[in-house]
């Protein structure tokens, strides 16, 4: 009975943490922003490629709240250059 138990509680914990299908993945809107960024060097489009990758590191860490502000910070400079929404 303990084993059933515990192996539910552990199911049911890996679940948030793999955020796939509950929302967009921080993966999907790092691509989509850097190709609507294109070519554009400038300093804005530059810091949002970067928030990015740090974005998609944290959630390759499996800490997905520091990647979705992440991923929030590097949208907001994406439309600071004017390439993202």
């Amino acid at each position: 009975m303990k084993f059933i138990i515990i192996m539910f509680s552990l199911f049911a914990f890996a679940i948030p943490a793999s955020s796939a299908g509950f929302f967009t993945s921080v993966e999907s809107r790092a691509d989509a922003m850097n190709e609507q960024l294109g070519d554009k060097n400038d300093y804005h489009a530059n810091l949002a490629r970067e928030l990015a990758d740090i974005a998609v590191e944290e959630k390759a860490q499996h800490d997905t709240s520091v990647a979705k502000a992440f991923m929030s910070m590097a949208e907001e400079h994406a439309a600071q250059s004017g390439g993202a929404k």
